[in-house]
Order: structure tokens, then C-alpha cells, then sequence
């Protein structure tokens, strides 16, 4: 006899239920919207008890904040205006400095030890942004041309920020962020700044500048005394010709009172550049202003003046939970 074969496609053979599959998932966000309720309820009937907590926790925080002397970094800005094209140079000390301030032999090389540089935070360096500046350099290296004041005018900081503008500036801000106050501080900053200042590549270059400049300035003074010479004699002389005398002239050109002017003018306008290079020029870098080091608050984030509260809030809450916990357990023990 032949036993029936059941038919997989039958569905009377075997019926799946997912009922209590479906069931469980509704107890379980059930559950959720209970403990989410009553967490609710729970600060709802003790909003007084955890609004005292957070105003005594910011008032303690706070003072705590002032007494630890964590809310502040001790920052000191110095303000320099690089000479003779040395930008680039001294920003990529600055940018290599983290990586140097842990070699041993470069401490030696700045005469400071690594106690002295233990307190240190950052050290940037930023330009000053003056599109004016720019305007300036683009005009001494491209020439004197309108277009460039509608291309700066177009762009805003951020685009003047850009470090492709960075060596137009003329002033740039040195910052030195440090965890605390020391008097080793102060003497941090001078060995950097004593370090740039005696680059010996730079060095050689400005000396050789120097030398040029004074050699050019003696030539001017010379050249503008025989120019007022000559305009004495013209003005000695009006109304005659004087074609004796040349200076200073193209090949077919005869000097005019007109045209010795402008040249002792020009004249006179490089002398008194000359004469600011040989004395405002001397250095690098000159320090336009070295400030002190004071006191900055850090941000509000730092602050036991926003975390001391939210211990507090949590601590208690963790307290309430745990007596809720006990609670249950015993009265669990007891039934």
C-alpha cells in the first residue's frame, strides 16, 4: 500500500504564527515608553531638588575655576614686520617649532632648557590682513595698473588669507599661548626671537644690502648737490642760453629747469629711502610691539563652571536609581 506524499503546497500542512513574535516587540517599546515616562515624571517631581544643584554647582564651579586657574592661558602677542624677503623663512620656523622645541641640541642652540618650555600651549604666526598691502606689493611687482584695486575690492578676509598673499604683509602677529604663569616665559619668546634674528644665511644678505645702500646714498647726495648746482646757475643765468653744461640728459636732450626738478626730486625721495633703510633696517625683523603676557579666559566648554552642575545632576540621579533598584530587589526578596 502506498503511503500519501503531503503536499509542500498545502497550506494546511504547517501554519507559522508570528503573533507572539509581534507581541513581544509591542511589550518591548512598551517598556521603553515607560521608563522614558517616568525618567520624565522622575525630574518633573524633582525639578526644585536639581535646579538648587545646578546653581550651586555653576557658583562652585566657577570659583573652582578661578582657584585652579584652569578657565585661563597666558598669552603674549608680539608684532613684527619681516625685512628683506625673510617671510617665508621665519613661517616655516614657526611651523616646525612643536617638532623642535623636543630636540635636545635645539634647546641648547636657543640657550633655554626643557623645564622653560614645559608651560608652552601654541606659538602661531598670522598676518595682519591689510588688502592695501597687497595692492602695494602687486603694484611694485607688475606696475602701477587700476585693475588690481576692483580685483582686491572683490575679496573678502578669508580669500586675503590665503598664503599665496601671505608675503605681501607688512606686519604679522606672533602669539605664544602658554598653560600658566612663569617668569621663564618671557625668556622663551626672546631666544626664539634672538634665534631668527641671527639666521647667518640672512644675514650675510642684509650685510651686503647695507653695503649697497650706503654706497648708493653717497652717490645720490653727491648727484643732488651737482643738480642744485646747476639749478643755481640757471637761475644765475635766466634769460641766456647755457648749453655748456649737460646733466643727466638723454642723448638730444638739453636740461630744462623743469627737468632738473624732477630729478632732485627723485633724487631726494631715494635718499630719504635709503636713509630708512640704514636706519630702520638693521635687522631680519624689526618688533613693532612686544606686549606683555596676560591672562585669557578658554573656552566656555573648559569650564568647571558647566561641568561641576552636570556631576552633580548626574551623581544624584545615580543615588535615586540605585535606591529604586534596592527597593525592588527587597521588595521582590519579600514576596
Amino acid at each position: 500500500m502506498n503511503q500519501e506524499q503531503p503536499n509542500p503546497y498545502n497550506d494546511d500542512n504547517e501554519i507559522i504564527d508570528v503573533k507572539p513574535f509581534f507581541n513581544a516587540i509591542k511589550e518591548g517599546f512598551k517598556g521603553i515608553l515607560k521608563t522614558l515616562v517616568a525618567i520624565v515624571l522622575f525630574y518633573k517631581k524633582n525639578i526644585a531638588l536639581f535646579a538648587v544643584l545646578l546653581i550651586l554647582g555653576a557658583i562652585g564651579g566657577y570659583f573652582l575655576d578661578k582657584k585652579l586657574k584652569i578657565t585661563k592661558i597666558f598669552s603674549q602677542e608680539i608684532i613684527i614686520e619681516p625685512k628683506y624677503e625673510t617671510n617665508k623663512y621665519i613661517y616655516d620656523f614657526i611651523d616646525g617649532l612643536a617638532k623642535n622645541l623636543n630636540d635636545k641640541a635645539f634647546l641648547e642652540k636657543l640657550q633655554i632648557d626643557s623645564s622653560q618650555v614645559s608651560e608652552i600651549k601654541e606659538i602661531t604666526l598670522e598676518p595682519i590682513i591689510q588688502a592695501t598691502d597687497v595692492l602695494d606689493g602687486l603694484h611694485v611687482k607688475y606696475g602701477d595698473q587700476d585693475y588690481f584695486h576692483h580685483i582686491i575690492e572683490e575679496y573678502d578676509e578669508k580669500t586675503l588669507e590665503d598664503d599665496k598673499y601671505r608675503d605681501f604683509y607688512k606686519y604679522h602677529r606672533l602669539k605664544f599661548d602658554f598653560n600658566s604663569e612663569s617668569s621663564d616665559n618671557k625668556e622663551v619668546s626672546k631666544a626664539l626671537l634672538s634665534y631668527i634674528a641671527s639666521n647667518e644665511y640672512y644675514n650675510k644678505q642684509l650685510s651686503l644690502q647695507l653695503k649697497q645702500t650706503k654706497r648708493n646714498l653717497e652717490k645720490n647726495k653727491e648727484t643732488l648737490l651737482y643738480v642744485e648746482e646747476y639749478l643755481d646757475k640757471l637761475n644765475k643765468n635766466q634769460g641766456k642760453q647755457n648749453k655748456e653744461i649737460v646733466v643727466y640728459a638723454e642723448e638730444s636732450e638739453i636740461p630744462t629747469i623743469s627737468s632738473l626738478l624732477k630729478r632732485k626730486n627723485d633724487l631726494l625721495n631715494a635718499i630719504n629711502q635709503q636713509e630708512r633703510t640704514l636706519t630702520l633696517d638693521k635687522e631680519l625683523f624689526e618688533v613693532v610691539e612686544y606686549g606683555n603676557i596676560i591672562p585669557q579666559p578658554v573656552g566656555v566648554h573648559k569650564r568647571l563652571l558647566l561641568l561641576l552642575p552636570l556631576i552633580l545632576c548626574v551623581g544624584v540621579s545615580m543615588i535615586f536609581l540605585l535606591l529604586n533598584i534596592s527597593r525592588r530587589i527587597n521588595s521582590f526578596i519579600k514576596d
